[in-house]
């Protein structure tokens, strides 16, 4: 599993491209760097390409739990996850649902294009 990270300083984004599995280790160990460093205020994750394991319904609480603690770093913004299957549809659905019940102070919100999400980030699809 890689997870690759660029940024968009026009955007002020956070773009996290995952190809292959995707572990909960793997994945809060990514979001420790970021969140230890000097986050964006957006952030993408491209699920497009993800093969084989993927993490858990439970794992994207624990997830989302892991952001909470640290939202004081990140305190306004938008989190686009983008994804290609019914499968990490309904997961990123749930995520979302999880970042609502924290009461994290931006949103997640899935996509199923690249498109879409970069238009919710840039406010352009509200």
């Amino acid at each position: 599993m890689t997870i690759s990270l660029s940024v968009d300083a026009l955007r002020d984004l956070t773009v996290f491209t995952v190809e292959g599995e995707l572990s909960f280790e793997e994945q809060v160990e990514v979001l420790r760097i970021f969140y230890g460093g000097d986050p964006t205020t957006n952030v993408l994750w491209d699920f497009r390409n993800i093969t084989g394991n993927r993490i858990q319904s439970e794992e994207a609480s624990g997830i989302v739990s892991f952001i909470k603690r640290n939202e004081a770093k990140r305190p306004s913004g938008k989190t686009a996850l983008v994804v290609s299957t019914d499968l990490d549809f309904g997961l990123s659905r749930v995520s979302q649902a999880y970042g609502e019940s924290e009461g994290l102070p931006w949103e997640i919100r899935a996509f199923r294009s690249m498109e879409s999400a970069y238009r919710w980030i840039d406010g352009r699809d509200e």
